[in-house]
């Protein structure tokens, strides 16, 4: 069996692993699992189509694979893939996956694809599901409204989400959990995150300071503050082109992707007066920001790269 795990989701896909490394004969798991990087392709398909250690079945995980590196030689490499012995599950794990590649294509016509993507933070409909989920897979009872706080305060960070869910189930072991002991051990990070987009919109760079020194003091990752504004951005800039291009409401609703049609109103609310221009080059300078972390610079540079954004909002203000 031949699986490729894609997305932005790790904490999904290594729960998946986790399953998946399950399967294999437990007696005989230590010798039946192996992981290897995508530079290792031709070490992983060798161990691929040798039999298992004594019982069972083994697991061929491939890490960190964009497929693009594999090549015309990799292409050759995978080409006896279509034989992989009965006992063997071979496994690729990589963020992206482009159909249109050579390599992707086979692999596709002989495996199967699981993606793993983010719920967008502004899809708390679909974060309070993902968590009512995880909850029940955990055996964890837990009240509707703590669920909803949770979605708030976590959004759509998956591996926070697992921990958090497990600290509350240490707190209130065997009991179902209620919203006021989630707002008593859960902070709100996300919707902080999401106060400082607000921030941004309207030009407070008084609150940006604030808020930016509030969420790294909680270690928050300077990355998922970034993600989680480039996010909220993007909604803004589809909502305001929607808008000005006069869609009607259920064409906005589908482009910004709204589980709830509520959300609507207040997005007409939240860019009204803001210009499409400014949205537009307020969204670049978020992903020149996520480029320059995604580089190895240090947090110290968000603060000064939002002034700059905050003073872009000042500046279309004044024209």
């Amino acid at each position: 069996m031949i699986t490729l795990l894609v997305g932005n989701d790790t904490e999904a896909i290594g729960r998946e692993l986790v399953a998946l490394k399950a399967l294999p004969h437990p007696v005989w798991r230590d010798f039946n699992v192996h992981r290897f990087s995508a530079e290792q392709l031709s070490a992983a398909l060798s161990a691929a189509f040798s039999v298992p250690f004594g019982e069972g079945s083994k697991l061929i995980v491939v890490e960190n694979c964009d497929f693009k590196q594999f090549g015309e030689t990799g292409l050759e490499l995978l080409q006896p893939l279509s034989q992989l012995p009965a006992t063997t599950h071979l496994v690729f794990i990589a963020t992206f996956i482009d159909k249109r590649l050579k390599v992707a294509k086979y692999l596709l016509s002989l495996g199967k694809l699981k993606e793993f993507t983010l719920i967008p933070p502004w899809r708390i409909d679909l974060i309070e599901s993902a968590i009512a989920t995880t909850a029940k897979q955990m055996q964890i009872d837990i009240a509707r409204d703590a669920v909803s706080y949770l979605a708030a305060a976590i959004g759509n960070d998956t591996t926070r989400m697992v921990k958090e869910l497990e600290k509350l189930a240490i707190f209130a072991p065997g009991s179902r959990i209620t919203k006021a002991q989630a707002t008593a051990l859960v902070s709100t990070t996300t919707t902080s995150s999401l106060q400082l987009a607000l921030a941004l919109l309207k030009g407070h760079a008084a609150a940006v300071i604030r808020l930016v020194n509030e969420l790294l003091s909680l270690a928050e990752f300077p990355l998922c503050i970034v993600a989680t504004l480039i996010a909220q951005f993007k909604t803004w800039l589809w909502a305001k082109a929607a808008l000005k291009s006069k869609r009607s409401d259920a064409e906005i609703a589908t482009l910004c992707g709204l589980g709830n049609p509520k959300r609507l109103y207040f997005l007409r609310l939240e860019v009204q007066g803001v210009s499409l221009r400014y949205l537009s080059q307020a969204l670049s300078m978020l992903f020149e920001l996520e480029v320059l972390l995604k580089s190895g610079e240090k947090s110290d540079l968000i603060v000064p790269a939002l002034l700059r954004i905050v003073r872009l909002k000042q500046q279309k203000s004044d024209e």
